[in-house]
């Protein structure tokens, strides 16, 4: 509980302690909480809006409303040191322990490793994999993680009317009896209780070949399998790309190194699990290692890894120089003896142009403050930060002016899917990889501006020499990926001209508080930024930055690779490729969980009984009107949409019961900020059918507790396998349950398609997709310009 001093001395609680009454400035409890709305709507180039293509549905219905719109009497006037100044014009940033992240927060550093031990304990599982068919070990970037609770329970605990759901921990394991879940705790006070228990929730259910993505363990134990390839091929290697090869006897690190990259594959056999190790060459020092990502060579090895035992794992397919399959390295080198395998050039030059030349200096003073909690309190805004091991940022009970908006607004899952042939394409789900640990702590002066606040995120992922990550709970440290700030932006809430003589203009500056964590996942890197702003709007964007994935190209030996690529340099290509962004927001609409989809369209129809007639407006004339609906059941195609320029229109999630003195529900949009692609791919693509939310401007569903996340850790192999019960947004939408006043759950999908220019080297200029959750019908008018609860 934090309190504060304000005006007339009465003590305020911040919310997630606030009680469910609102209370004016003298303490009486007024008529009833805030009825919202959400409207999600998105808007094309040159401002035009864009819509719910194939938005169908809903009959019309009676507005029969019962609950008050009733503006909260919260007071707006913060004392600091008991001075009078106003909340708005001076927000503050503060952080304080919350009910949320008691229930909600996920795991620390120390409740991590305690869990990660425990198990150990009970389960005979290591930190990491190891060799040993009989290795049973904690798997993935989700392998300790909170195991969220009951919706229920927490929501109650919250608001302050029942007790603290119970702290356990979601654990994956991965061994000679498959993958398994388990519920492990309760934890209490950072460690693990007496009386924990060890329960299983997915026994069986998760094929062996399915596995979580294994980051370098399974490089690691391929090695030898690899190097015995690598050495089959010698002679053919060194010819095309020298002595770089460590493995390899004559090796010169004068010629630089080539070194290999693991990927996951999904287009291989049904049932099997297959490793696609690509080769890149890391110049000599003094260039940079992260220059290797720009020199790729033509050369591919396959690694089946089905087996429980890595002793029967075998190269299944090698190409060189876009010449193959092979059926093993002793294959290739023998039409090599015969003549039929062409050389092709590989091209060692460095410079300016692989790595960049210009930098901005880090603040030598460095991070500082340190946060020890996520609890934000700024302005008109309270919510909490975490951020998930696997999947990344969540804000959880955000509220504006002590009503809550969101249970919670988070990262799902990143797709990264690239062109190519049946050899060449491939995709990431980088939730599967990790979209926190694989990162750095975020650099003052070049991620986050001067007085950010940093806060801490547990790690388990350690980046070793040679750029793996070796993963190990056991291990666990804290590292600080996110930072928050408040920002006064480059543009105005509102500005305008008086038409008077002298001409007056005024406006009001955007003052916004900043959530911003970057993830970086091998040559990406994801910089989430979420605005939370003083007239309630919250604008969520990532940006794609860091290093293309580049491929070698070859006019003799790949010259298709036209079809597929930018071809940026003689000997280099850049595939086009989509980034693909999922979020989850949970909207409870000013506290209430029964809410409805309502679907605004604009339309254009003759109008009726007009008799103008000229040659540029024929009768009857032609006016746009609004047709609104309600959606009844979840469903594809029923409670799935993308946006379309020309049929504009507007998503929105309200409260029914809840309407202005004008008849309004009340709510949020969701705005896309910019234009905005989904999946090019078709809907029966390995790729798609692993993250199909990519499908998707918005799917709505009904709120489940077991259906916590978009996409699972295990979509990343095997496309034609089926994990039972996984988390999927196409199996959540098949109940196809009613949607009419029921707690809803928004899942929503922004992206880009990247079609690589010369301009992406050395590194990519920063671009983007996102969101804006703005108010709609939310207040009785915009309460940054006129704050309707402020002395002016």
């Amino acid at each position: 509980r934090v309190e504060l001093c304000w005006r007339g001395n009465i003590p305020h609680t911040f919310p997630p302690m606030l009680p469910p009454q609102k209370m004016d400035v003298q303490g009486r409890e007024t008529k009833g909480g805030m009825p919202l709305m959400l409207t999600i709507m998105s808007s094309a180039a040159m401002g035009a809006l864009v819509t719910l293509g194939g938005v169908l549905m809903l009959q019309k219905n009676d507005l029969s409303l019962s609950r008050p719109f009733d503006m909260p009497t919260v007071p707006a006037v913060v004392d600091q040191g008991c001075s009078r100044r106003s909340r708005i014009d001076n927000p503050g940033l503060k952080f304080a322990p919350t009910a949320a992240e008691q229930a909600l927060g996920e795991l620390t550093a120390a409740e991590v490793q305690a869990v990660a031990r425990f198990v150990s304990e009970k389960t005979g599982a290591t930190g990491t994999r190891n060799s040993s068919k009989d290795c049973i070990w904690l798997s993935g970037p989700s392998a300790v993680e909170l195991l969220i609770p009951p919706k229920t329970e927490t929501v109650a605990f919250i608001d302050g009317k029942g007790p603290q759901p119970a702290r356990y921990a979601r654990v994956t394991t991965a061994g000679p009896d498959g993958v398994n879940e388990w519920k492990v705790g309760p934890i209490v006070n950072g460690t693990v209780a007496a009386d924990a228990t060890l329960f299983s929730l997915r026994k069986g259910q998760i094929p062996y070949n399915k596995r979580p993505t294994e980051n370098s363990a399974d490089a690691v134990i391929a090695d030898g399998i690899l190097n015995a390839t690598l050495q089959t091929m010698k002679p053919l290697l060194v010819a095309s790309f020298g002595n770089s090869f460590p493995m390899l006897d004559g090796f010169n690190p004068e010629e630089g190194v080539v070194d290999e990259i693991f990927r996951n594959d999904a287009l291989g056999p049904k049932g099997q699990r297959d490793d696609i190790l690509i080769f890149q060459w890391f110049p000599p020092a003094p260039v940079r290692p992260e220059a290797a990502w720009l020199h790729p060579l033509p050369l591919t090895v396959k690694i089946n890894t089905t087996s429980v035992d890595p002793a029967h794992w075998t190269t299944s397919a090698v190409w060189y120089c876009g010449q193959g399959p092979f059926d093993s390295a002793a294959d290739l080198m023998k039409a090599h003896e015969k003549g039929d395998i062409r050389i092709c050039p590989f091209n060692k030059e460095t410079g300016h142009w692989d790595v960049p030349q210009r930098t901005t200096a880090k603040d030598p003073t460095g991070r500082h403050p340190l946060e020890t909690t996520g609890g934000v309190n700024w302005g008109p805004w309270s919510f909490t930060v975490t951020q998930r091991p696997s999947s990344g940022p969540a804000l959880l009970d955000v509220r504006f002016r002590g009503e809550r908006i969101l249970y919670e607004l988070s990262l799902q899952d990143a797709m990264a899917a690239y062109s190519g042939t049946e050899q060449t394409q491939f995709f990431y789900a980088d939730a599967s990889w990790s979209l926190s640990m694989l990162s750095a702590s975020l650099e003052p002066g070049v991620d986050c501006p001067e007085g950010a606040h940093f806060l801490p995120v547990a790690n388990w992922m350690h980046i070793v020499e040679g750029g793996m990550a070796v993963s190990n709970p056991l291990e666990t440290r804290t590292f600080y990926p996110v930072c928050v700030f408040e920002w006064t932006e480059d543009h105005t809430i509102w500005r305008h001209m008086q038409n008077s003589d002298p001409l007056d203009v005024r406006g009001l500056t955007r003052k916004t508080v900043v959530v911003r964590t970057i993830a970086t996942v091998g040559n990406y890197d994801y910089i989430t930024d979420i605005k939370l702003r003083e007239d309630g709007e919250i604008e969520v964007k990532t940006r794609f930055a860091g290093f293309i994935e580049a491929r070698h190209f070859d006019e003799k030996g790949n010259p298709d690779e036209r079809n597929f690529s930018t071809i940026i340099r003689p000997d280099l290509a850049g595939p086009v490729h989509s980034h693909l962004v999922n979020w989850k927001a949970d909207f409870d609409i000013a506290g209430t969980r029964e809410n409805a989809l309502q679907i605004t369209r604009v339309k254009a129809a003759p109008l009726t009984n007009t008799k103008t007639e000229t040659a540029s407006s024929p009768s009857p004339l032609i006016s746009k009107y609004l047709e609104r609906e309600y959606l009844e059941q979840e469903g594809i195609g029923k409670s799935t949409f993308v946006a379309h320029p020309e049929h504009p229109g507007a998503w929105a999630v309200v409260d029914r019961k809840a309407t202005s003195a004008a008849g309004n529900p009340r709510g949020y949009q969701i705005a896309l900020a910019s234009w905005s692609t989904t999946q090019v791919l078709p809907d029966t693509h390995p790729f798609v059918q692993a993250v199909p939310l990519t499908k998707y401007h918005l799917a709505v569903t009904k709120q489940h507790d077991d259906e916590y996340r978009s996409s699972s850790a295990y979509v990343q192999y095997d496309g034609g396998e089926v994990v039972q019960n996984a988390q999927d947004v196409d199996r959540f939408l098949s109940n196809e349950e009613g949607l009419l006043d029921e707690d809803l759950v928004t899942w929503i999908g922004v992206g880009r398609e990247h079609i690589v220019r010369q301009e992406d080297l050395p590194l990519v200029s920063n671009f983007g997709a996102g969101f804006h959750l703005v108010p709609w019908n939310f207040f009785t008018q915009n309460v940054a310009a006129s704050p309707p609860w402020e002395e002016l």
